[in-house]
């Protein structure tokens, strides 16, 4: 997420434990002195512009998130936007880190916008309370079982959504002094068409930038009401695979196929987020196809009737 450089004496040294939570990420970690860098334009694998939440309980750092300069020290909570520029500097430190994909947070913690560069002060309550609240978490982290995972994801992002929401609620948001202006013309209904014709294709957040011309801040803003960028690509690249699986059922085509078409490598993963949206499974469908006798030519196209309902 990070280039990071160390300090110009002394041994480099630095160790890490991380769980991966499958929506959220957490991290424990110390190091020597560091400089953390993200330069503006810089691309990262997967993007990796995520919300970034740390507990210093020993060291800090100082520098800048964006606009905003930040100043931590031992005790504190801050949050910081890592699809803004960055950088710090950091002495020794200890920290523990929550990252959390935009998209979660849309999907967990509705309507919360955050902002960047806060910092909740050591041994005040609402710090105190949530960093009790991440220390709880992480150390019933090694009990966890993967069917507690979306129970625990909830729970932490809303700790973290309570603590972190600007105060200035779910309004409209003024472009910030600098910011690329989008195409002429060009909204959130250009972009949603523009998605749903290339779902084969590469469909980032650095790719629609640069195709209509914005920066991420408003990219990120634009796609507020629809749940995030990643969220609505999934959700309609799953609408995809739904289609395809019905006619799966007549010219055989394996639900691995299906999945990697659409650009999920994962065929668990995959099954995951398609029950999750669907409330049934690629080979439930796939049966269900068979049993009503579905052909190509007939085949409807979307999902079903109750889940249409449901979307709407």
């Amino acid at each position: 997420m990070f280039d990071s450089v160390p300090a110009a004496t002394g041994k480099f040294h630095a160790w890490v434990e991380s769980y991966d939570l499958r929506e959220v990420f957490m991290a424990w970690c110390g190091f020597s002195p560091l400089a953390f860098q993200r330069p503006a334009g810089r691309e990262y694998p997967d993007g990796g512009d995520h919300w970034l939440v740390q507990f210093y309980q020993r060291g800090g750092y100082a520098g800048h998130n964006g606009d905003r300069p930040m100043r931590v020290g031992a005790g504190d909570i801050s949050l910081l936007d890592l699809g803004r520029s960055l950088d710090t500097r950091a002495p020794s430190s200890r920290v523990l880190s929550v990252v959390i994909p935009r998209d979660v947070l849309a999907e967990l913690a509705p309507g919360v916008r955050l902002r960047h560069g806060r910092v909740l002060a050591a041994n005040r309550p609402l710090t105190t309370i949530l960093s009790h609240h991440l220390l709880s978490v992480w150390q019933t982290l090694p009990t966890l079982s993967v069917a507690d995972l979306e129970s625990v994801n909830r729970t932490l992002v809303g700790a973290v959504a309570g603590a972190f929401a600007d105060p200035g609620g779910g309004g409209p948001v003024s472009p910030s002094a600098g910011e690329e202006p989008l195409l002429e013309g060009v909204g959130l209904d250009a972009m949603l068409a523009y998605i749903r014709a290339h779902l084969d294709e590469d469909l980032s957040p650095a790719r629609l930038c640069h195709r209509f011309g914005c920066s991420r801040s408003r990219l990120y803003r634009l796609f507020q009401p629809v749940g995030g960028v990643a969220a609505y690509v999934r959700e309609q690249r799953l609408e995809r695979c739904f289609r395809d699986l019905r006619r799966a059922a007549v010219n055989g085509e394996r639900v691995v196929d299906v999945a990697l078409r659409w650009g999920f490598d994962s065929q668990s993963h995959f099954c995951r987020l398609f029950r999750r949206a669907f409330a049934m499974t690629p080979s439930d469908v796939i049966e269900q196809a068979r049993a009503a006798d579905v052909s190509p030519a007939s085949t409807p196209g979307g999902p079903a009737f109750q889940h249409w309902l449901r979307q709407l």
